[in-house]
């Protein structure tokens, strides 16, 4: 996915020889670090928003009808039915939802590497490739700051698992 869209953003990729077709500029997406931190960021959402759906979707189909049928024969207006029956059942999948991005949000490492290396700087350099980096790709390996650095990352990704699984069991038990 990240190398598709590499081929899109690149300086001389589609999108930009789109915007000289029409008479523009081409843009430079990734030499600001703003733009850079953006780009990635859309890219790993975009890469998995298909799987976030699919976990709505199972919350949405999960709901009775029979609220609905019940909700519209006492006149309840759309924005109500929303916010009093919709939402509340389908916050325990909204929760995983948030919880799965969280922990692949920590974890991105691939589809920054391939758009941009970390850069501009180290503008766009996450927790996974700060110990890639720190670890094998310096000049002087530091190890031990590798190894650190990855026992954090692993206590936080244990805080955010113990968490969804806190949501899937309230989940489970209602």
């Amino acid at each position: 996915v990240a190398l598709i869209w590499k081929w899109i953003l690149l300086r001389d990729g589609i999108l930009n020889a789109w915007l000289v077709e029409l008479g523009f500029d081409k843009i430079l997406f990734f030499v600001s670090p703003a733009w850079a931190m953006f780009w990635a960021i859309f890219i790993s959402i975009w890469a998995h928003m298909g799987f976030y759906t699919l976990i709505i979707l199972a919350g949405l189909q999960a709901i009775p009808p029979d609220l609905y049928e019940a909700a519209e024969m006492d006149g309840t207006k759309q924005e109500r039915i929303f916010w009093r029956i919709t939402l509340p059942l389908l916050w325990p999948n909204l929760l995983v939802v948030i919880v799965l991005a969280l922990i692949k949000g920590v974890q991105t490492f691939d589809e920054v590497y391939v758009l941009t290396g970390g850069g501009p700087g180290t503008a766009t350099q996450f927790i996974v490739q700060y110990i890639y980096n720190t670890g094998f790709t310096n000049q002087i390996q530091n190890f031990g700051l590798a190894a650190a650095a990855s026992v954090i990352l692993g206590v936080v990704l244990f805080g955010l698992t113990m968490l969804q699984l806190a949501a899937t069991r309230w989940k489970d038990n209602g």
